[in-house]
């Protein structure tokens, strides 16, 4: 299997995720500290901001004793919204379309 390597192309969201799923960090137990994170090659704002961000969506919870774990389960929520909204952004100009070509078939 292909291991996935940091590139410039992905985004700091993934990243994060990445160091949480390469320590098993999928529950409170098993939930990692700040320190899981220094290697990454963003600065300690973008990180903050990316952890502050995935767990306004619950994506990433934080313990009482600071530390982080995934929840997949929130991920696949947010990841459906956003696939579903693609689909609406695609969809509605295409149905738009076929309605006015409708209408102007029945006019004529």
């Amino acid at each position: 299997m292909a291991k996935k390597k940091t590139t410039t192309g992905q985004t700091s969201a993934r990243m994060v995720m990445d160091v949480l799923k390469k320590h098993y960090a999928f529950t409170p137990d098993t939930a990692v500290g700040y320190d899981a994170f220094k290697n990454l090659r963003l600065s300690t704002s973008v990180i903050a901001y990316t952890i502050a961000n995935l767990m306004e969506t619950d994506v990433i919870m934080k313990t009482d004793d600071d530390r982080y774990y995934f929840v997949e389960k929130n991920w696949n929520k947010v990841v459906h919204k956003v696939n579903f909204a693609y689909v609406i952004l695609l969809g509605l100009p295409i149905i738009i379309l076929l309605i006015f070509l409708g209408i102007q078939m029945l006019m004529s």
